[in-house]
């Protein structure tokens, strides 16, 4: 890539985020968005966790902002901080999951926080809904329903036994020669 479209880039970056600034009526999201680039870049030259860990989690909050600005909705903040955390697991694979398990749980809260607000758990139907399913779990586990078998569980055996050895004859620690061996086993009497 040349300066030439560097420039370019830049001044389509600055025209988008100058775009969004105007329409969210606010620009600290903005602010989050231009260190969490810093920390991404950071990563992509040192491969340091930690700059990709901070930079997942302040790209996810000013989305989270720029979101809620936008739409006026609490739970977006949320889910994108927990999708954050989810793209620094999926980048960065650790042995240890835990920035995809706090990011599902920030992006369930946030949608629990998003369905509360909009009304849906307040009405009728899904209460009714929930209750049905519910039930519906019910019947398939008593076998009421054989399209659908329930699980067959698994008992856990007892690895069997090892083979059994046989112990070896003691040794004298004697050498014998073959033609020693073969007189002493198949003696025959000519002396």
């Amino acid at each position: 890539m040349d300066r030439r479209h560097l420039l370019a880039y830049g001044l389509i970056a600055f025209g988008v985020l100058a775009l969004l600034a105007r329409a969210a009526g606010g620009t600290g999201w903005l602010w989050l968005g231009v260190v969490a680039a810093v920390a991404l870049t950071a990563y992509v030259n040192t491969r340091t966790y930690g700059f990709l860990l901070l930079g997942g989690v302040l790209a996810g909050s000013a989305l989270g902002i720029l979101l809620t600005d936008l739409f006026a909705c609490d739970g977006v903040f949320l889910v994108s901080l927990g999708a954050g955390l989810i793209a620094v697991d999926r980048v960065h694979p650790l042995q240890q999951r835990w920035a995809t398990y706090l990011g599902a749980v920030l992006a369930a809260l946030g949608l629990l926080a998003g369905l509360l607000e909009s009304g849906v758990l307040g009405s009728t139907w899904l209460p009714l809904v929930l209750i049905a399913a519910g039930v519906a779990l019910l019947w398939r586990d008593r076998g009421g329903d054989r399209r659908f078998p329930p699980p067959q569980r698994s008992v856990p055996t007892a690895p069997p036994p090892p083979p059994a050895s046989t112990p070896l004859a003691p040794s004298t620690g004697l050498v014998q020669d073959d033609a020693e061996q073969s007189d002493t086993h198949g003696e025959s009497d000519t002396r």
